[in-house]
């Protein structure tokens, strides 16, 4: 009886195996219905109006820091070249008044 009883565990457990076995491959070419409404979410999570609202803003907010940033730049070097110029000026005031006095 032992025998039998061993000889039946085998032969379920080889049946359990054989099932387990064809219905993970059949899985494997069904699409998985957890994974579908993921990118479904993900793709009316990306493509709608809210989103493209802040895409838009972030864009013109980029586009407006440029621009600025480098009208920022222009001003400075514009100062730095008044500021150098007017240094020049000075001395060449001094320059003109000092060699005007002793002559």
């Amino acid at each position: 009886m032992k025998a039998r009883t061993a000889g039946t565990i085998v032969a379920v457990i080889t049946v359990a195996f054989i099932l387990l076995v064809s219905n993970a491959s059949a899985n494997e070419t069904n699409e998985n219905p957890i994974i579908d409404t993921v990118e479904t979410v993900k793709d009316k999570a990306v493509n709608n109006k809210v989103t493209q609202f802040f895409i838009n803003e972030k864009n013109e907010i980029v586009a407006y820091q440029k621009k600025n940033w480098q009208q920022g730049k222009d001003q400075l070097a514009k100062n730095k070249e008044s500021i150098a110029n007017l240094f020049s000026n000075i001395k060449g005031a001094f320059t003109h008044y000092t060699t005007t006095e002793t002559k």
